[in-house]
């Protein structure tokens, strides 16, 4: 293969077949399994926003070789993207693909006016770190990610909680109150809401108040939100609203990614039986050189 016959450009009009088949050849080896049927993978770019005229890929002639899948959204004014896929096919890795790509998009994105540019790496994945913070994207936060396999929750006695179930799901009144940390991009509540047929809501209350609230998909069991009224922490709710979430996914596990470390959602989820497998880091570029 020579690198001279690569081309990079913008992904808008590829058929999200082509985008499937490359995405399953160059995460085939992940250290994180992924299940992404064509199926997955379409509800995945409607969730993350993910948006071909601001995703580029490397084509071989007309193959797909590589892809940076990115997400778009503007908040408070600002236009903000997000990389929710870069992977290259395993027959062309360690050719200095990604870095083509990456510069290229950078370009694209500077063109358009986009302010910043927000991803997650995995901590151990020092040749993607370096690269872009060759870039100039820089450590933002440590995010931890929790599975618990749902025969592993203890049950908890009845505390008389209300519980509530809404489906499909919607948001939850004066979220801000709730919050525990920032949500990253895919945990969002407008990564919810875009299919929120997907997701259940549940929540605890007392007297009509509601005291803590979940999100949580109902086939494949992730749970994006958790939030808790600060005067309602350590009396072990967590361990009530999980019981109730489990029951509305059909999934045989639970996942919590990108938990803020050191916040104390982690440290539930931990006293709960979660495991923590795997870490990564958010790196935000806010400057486009």
């Amino acid at each position: 293969m020579n690198n001279t016959n690569l081309q990079v450009r913008v992904l808008t009009g590829t058929p999200v077949e082509m985008i499937h088949k490359a995405f399953t050849d160059a995460f085939s080896e992940y250290e994180v399994k992924l299940d992404m049927p064509l199926e997955k993978l379409v509800e995945m770019m409607k969730t993350r926003d993910l948006n071909p005229n601001y995703s580029v890929g490397c084509f071989d002639g007309e193959k797909l070789v590589g892809f940076i899948l990115t997400g778009y959204r503007e908040t408070d004014g600002q236009k903000v993207c997000y990389d929710g896929g870069t992977g290259v096919l395993k027959a062309y890795q360690r050719k200095g693909i990604g870095e083509m790509m990456l510069k290229e998009l950078l370009q694209l994105l500077k063109g358009k006016g986009v302010s910043s540019f927000v991803l997650e790496v995995l901590e151990n994945n020092t040749p993607a770190i370096n690269l872009y913070e060759k870039y100039g994207f820089a450590k933002t936060r440590k995010l931890e990610c929790f599975e618990i396999e749902k025969e592993k929750l203890r049950p908890v006695p009845d505390r008389g909680f209300g519980i509530s179930v809404v489906n499909p799901a919607k948001t939850v009144e004066n979220e801000e109150r709730y919050c525990l940390f920032t949500p990253t991009w895919q945990n969002e509540i407008r990564s919810v809401t875009n299919v929120r047929e997907n997701y259940s809501l549940v929540t605890l209350s007392c007297t009509s108040r509601v005291l803590c609230y979940g999100y949580v998909h109902k086939t494949k069991g992730d749970i994006p939100q958790i939030g808790i009224l600060e005067e309602w922490k350590n009396w072990g709710l967590e361990a009530h609203l999980i019981v109730e979430l489990a029951k509305h996914a059909v999934s045989e596990k639970l996942v919590v990614l990108n938990v803020e470390e050191k916040n104390y959602l982690g440290e539930s989820l931990r006293n709960l039986g979660f495991t923590n497998p795997v870490n990564q880091w958010e790196m935000i570029l806010e400057k486009f050189k």
